[in-house]
Order: structure tokens, then sequence, then C-alpha cells
């Protein structure tokens, strides 16, 4: 008989889903993490990570994550991503592209 699985949390980042399904299986509970095809090319997605587990095993799972905190990490929260300096470099940075851009199309014309 083939067993259904379902979602019983998302999670920010891959390695907080890691964390979870290994913390669950070491409860005796089979997790898994939903695999999309934007793990295939990015490792993370936008959208979260999904925490699978048995329909049969969905009330002890989410009675065990209540309690469980995993550690957060730089993927989880896009806004620690990039600090004040760095996202003023990248403007100027863009700054520089565009005018590159423009005097290219002059040039061009």
């Amino acid at each position: 008989m083939e067993e259904k699985l379902i979602c019983i949390a998302t999670v920010k980042s891959r390695t907080e889903a890691e964390q979870m399904t290994a913390f669950l299986k070491k409860n005796d509970i089979y997790a898994t993490v939903q695999m999309g095809i934007q793990e295939l090319y990015t490792g993370d997605s936008v959208s979260g990570e999904k925490i699978m587990v048995s329909s049969q095993d969905r009330q002890k799972a989410q009675r065990l994550l209540q309690d469980f905190t995993p550690v957060e990490t730089r993927a989880s929260d896009l806004r620690k991503q990039t600090t004040k300096v760095q996202k003023a470099v990248n403007w100027i940075l863009l700054g520089i592209i565009a005018a590159i851009l423009i005097f290219a199309v002059i040039i061009l014309l």
C-alpha cells in the first residue's frame, strides 16, 4: 500500500528543513523535504521548503516540532544577506553599468 505524505510545515531554507527532518527521523518519524524544480538549480526555494510526513504521523510530528527551533542560516532571512555597504556598492555598480550601456547606445546611433 502506498503511503500518503502531507506537508506539516514550511521553513525558509534547505538547511532548516534538513535539521527538522533529521529531528523527526531521530524520533522515529519518516520525514522528507519536498523537492521542486527550483531546488535543482538554486538549492533553495523562494517559497520555502516543505516538510513532508506520513499522514499517520501528522499529529505526533506537529507536537514534536512545536518545541523545536532550527538554527537559522543566512539563507533563512533575505534581509540579512546584504549589508548597507554591499547594497550601496551594488547600486553604484548598477549605475556604472547603466551609464556604459547608455554611452554604447549613443555611440552606435
